[in-house]
């Protein structure tokens, strides 16, 4: 065991050496506060040494206090993980206390269990937690003042380890805010009061040197304790720190009532490891007890359920929602596991990461980014290796300078793709129970191979299995993901999914947990949630999901919603992206067997609207915006086209007759539509010829034909390799196109026919030829046959005709 300085003792009585942070001589109970940044690596290791040095009898951490019975599965953990708790009477309201293994709060749980020491959560119960964060909010409600968005790890939960006060946690270099705040208050940024205090302007930078690099020692905790309490003292004083803090206080007095139970009880050695803006307020001798007692007397609390759920290093980064975590997990991983040659170990785990890719990334390669990270360290003036360092070094030396491949650095190794786990005997979460339950009534195996699955929606198994599935979808749980079928069907009454249960799902299902307790419940709830602040778009996407998903409960709601929506709506692209999907629900419902009568008239009406609209919303487009209304336009009629005679579509039929005859709109549009007349057999091969050569003709401008050729062959090209006239009047064009317009028209017919697939456009190209060989014009000509055909070359086809011949047993 490394020698590691005897740490501060700190005697229950008032002690003259308790200030001192060094060890004195005493008899009674000790009692030493541990001070981390939460995953903090440099912490972690300081905390696992300065334990194996104390040998506690006792290990107090901050966490919610009803958490303890769950302390007994810690040695069948394996991290990332997270504490979850959730109100039993209103799942949404939940709380997350996620740990890693370069968190202090997981190093002192593991050496509890380790060395067989009884361990506690100190902080405020979980159903304390809740019942306040929901009076407050009512209060902020009640006043119209928007919640703090940093108040809360998940929507309707508070997270011990992102509470009101900073425990001095926050992110890694590199993921400053893109505004420059007002200087904030000692309170509310302990770390850049210290930094300023010590002469520097980056507080990350500065406790990346002097802590998180560094294997630490008591004498550090005696360090930081003594520089927060005065920073403490100092925020008394600060004009800018609101009056008390009565979260913080309630915090406190209760992580004192709890050391005071321990020393109670005996305990000659307690170890307390929090947040190191609470260490001055634990540290002892304590006040007295009775005005604790008094704060804590009468507060609220309801019930809570409290569980382990795995977790994942990208859901530990900051980015992910949850406000305790770090940016760079997979660094702090790296600098918690790794004590020699930090940097150059790191530069050997990216190389290999990208020779996995098939990259060229030699020894010399990662030589040479090592000495680029210390070079432009010493250059910054860091005292170690940071990670700007290490990341621009990356970029240079190992990925040419390729941003994409740098980013994908990050995603995979600085932040990480670790996935923990919870031994089978952890208390189930609810939601798991109900689904695991669901899936065995189904006959439906929740196991890591795929597995393909078809589905007959007129049965009733097929139809709950389908239900379930897209609950699952709305819970963003993808369990089954949608796949084209094998199975050759013009109906609507089939799906096919493939099923597999990967191990990350069940923190997805954890996420999901804060919904509801049971898959119907939480989806119903996931639903209500994502309807709040969607557009009109989302609403009718939402409608369909609700409606695949069988949930009656919410689906009225949802159609209230959408016809407000639609009334009020004045950007057709809108309304034209709302009507496919709601026009699909509408035809799927009675295919379900739910038929649903207002979505009939909601689909009616949004197409009536949408219809109304494109006209005046297609003048004096661009090219571009004019482009992108044609497509939504195309996708409309797509639909539109599942309403079987439906007067409404006679609407819908004149607005396309409308663009298509319009003289002064855009290319693109009246092309498309033109097209979708075609296609609907609406309009005749020679009426679209006509208008093609009314709109190629000279007094039309070049850019406007472009556009109409690109929105009328967007299609398909087909149409003009089977039309010899449609053809005939697009190669006269081309053929009389001015030399000065060239350069605009191009990229457009580049454009339009790259997109096609490739068979479509050697159809083309061989009706061109035929065409350009009738016509007499020079060049390659492809020889027809006296039906107009290509003619057939016997001696150049005997040698491959033979050889199909023999392959095919006809002989030789």
């Amino acid at each position: 065991m490394t020698d590691v300085p005897t740490g501060p003792v700190v005697p229950v009585e008032p002690d003259p050496g308790a200030r001192t942070g060094r060890p004195v001589a005493h008899d009674g109970p000790r009692v030493d506060v541990l001070g981390v940044r939460h995953h903090g690596p440099g912490s972690a290791r300081a905390v696992a040494a300065a334990l194996d040095e104390l040998r506690p009898t006792v290990v107090l951490l901050e966490g919610p206090a009803d958490a303890d019975p769950l302390s007994v599965y810690v040695p069948g953990l394996v991290p990332p993980v997270a504490l979850l708790a959730t109100v039993d009477d209103d799942p949404a309201q939940a709380s997350f206390w996620p740990f890693a293994s370069f968190s202090p709060e997981w190093q002192a749980l593991a050496w509890a269990a380790a060395h067989d020491v009884p361990v506690r959560f100190i902080d405020l119960p979980s159903g304390t937690v809740a019942a306040l964060t929901a009076a407050r909010r009512a209060a902020e409600a009640a006043l119209d003042v928007p919640a703090d968005e940093d108040e809360s790890a998940v929507p309707g939960g508070a997270d011990s380890h992102a509470s009101s006060v900073p425990d001095v946690e926050h992110d890694v270099p590199g993921d400053e805010a893109p505004d420059t705040p007002a200087p904030a208050s000692v309170r509310e940024d302990p770390l850049g009061a210290l930094a300023a205090a010590a002469g520097h302007d980056d507080a990350e930078r500065w406790w990346e040197d002097v802590v998180e690099q560094r294997s630490g020692s008591l004498e550090t905790f005696a360090a930081v304790a003594e520089a927060m309490a005065a920073l403490r003292e100092h925020a008394e004083h600060d004009t800018r720190t609101p009056e008390g803090d009565e979260d913080e206080e309630l915090r406190e007095a209760h992580m004192r009532q709890q050391v005071r139970a321990a020393l109670r009880e005996g305990h000659a050695r307690i170890a307390v490891v929090c947040g190191a803006w609470h260490a001055p307020a634990l540290t002892t001798p304590l006040p007295p007890a009775a005005p604790d007692a008094r704060l804590l007397r009468g507060l609220p609390r309801v019930r809570t359920t409290l569980t382990w759920v795995p977790w994942t290093t990208a859901r530990l980064a900051r980015g992910s929602g949850y406000g305790a975590g770090v940016s760079a997990p997979g660094w702090y991983s790296h600098l918690f596991s790794v004590h020699e040659d930090v940097v150059p170990r790191w530069f050997v785990g990216v190389g290999a990461a990208l020779r996995g890719r098939d990259l060229q990334v030699s020894s010399a390669h990662v030589i040479e980014a090592s000495r680029l990270a210390e070079s432009l360290a010493t250059v910054r003036g860091h005292r170690s290796v940071a990670l700007d360092d290490v990341m621009d070094a990356t970029r240079a030396a190992l990925c040419d300078g390729d941003a994409g491949l740098t980013e994908w650095v990050t995603r995979e190794l600085v932040v990480g793709t670790g996935l923990g786990s919870v031994p089978d005997g952890v208390p189930a979460l609810p939601l798991d129970v109900d689904l695991r339950a669901t899936a065995r009534r189904l006959r439906l195996k929740l196991e890591d191979a795929p597995r393909n699955l078809d589905l007959d929606l007129r049965t009733d198994g097929g139809l709950a299995r389908s239900h379930l599935f897209h609950r699952l979808t709305l819970l963003d749980v993808p369990w089954a993901t949608p796949r084209t079928s094998t199975v050759r069907s013009s109906g609507t009454f089939r799906e096919s999914w493939t099923l597999r249960w990967q191990p990350e799902l069940s923190v997805a299902l954890a996420e999901a947990a804060l919904h509801g307790t049971t898959v119907v419940g939480a989806a119903n709830a996931a639903v209500r949630a994502a309807a709040r602040d969607a557009d009109l778009p989302r609403l009718t996407v939402l409608v369909e999901q609700t409606l695949l998903a069988d949930l009656p409960e919410v689906l009225d709601a949802l159609l209230g919603r959408v016809d407000e929506r639609a009334a009020h709506a004045g950007d057709v692209e809108q309304l034209l992206d709302a009507v496919t999907p709601i026009i699909r629900a509408h035809r799927y419902s009675d295919v379900r067997g739910t038929p649903v009568a207002r979505l009939a008239h909601v689909a009616r009406t949004m197409l009536v609207r949408a219809s109304s609209g494109i006209v005046p919303a297609a003048l004096g487009r661009d090219d571009d915006t004019a482009a992108d209304l044609a497509r939504r336009v195309a996708e409309a009629d797509a639909a539109v086209a599942l309403l079987d005679h439906d007067p409404t579509t006679d609407v819908w039929v004149r607005t396309l007759r409308t663009v298509a005859a319009h003289d002064h709109l855009p290319g693109h549009p009246v092309g498309r539509a033109t097209r979708l007349l075609l296609d609907g057999a609406r309009i005749t091969p020679e009426d679209v010829a006509e208008r093609l050569s009314r709109v190629l003709s000279v007094g039309t401008p070049v850019r406007t034909q472009a556009g109409w050729i690109e929105g009328f062959l967007a299609g398909g090209g087909l149409v003009v390799a089977h039309d010899a006239t449609l053809l005939g009047v697009l190669d006269d064009w081309l053929a009389t196109v001015p030399g000065d317009a060239l350069t605009d028209v191009l990229p457009v017919l580049r454009r339009t026919f790259g997109a096609m697939p490739a068979a479509e456009r050697r159809a083309i190209g061989d009706a061109t030829a035929r065409l350009a060989a009738r016509r007499g014009r020079g060049g390659p000509a492809a020889p027809t046959g006296d039906d107009g055909g290509l003619a057939i070359d016997d001696p150049r086809i005997a040698g491959p005709l033979a050889t199909a011949l023999l392959l095919l047993g006809g002989g030789r």
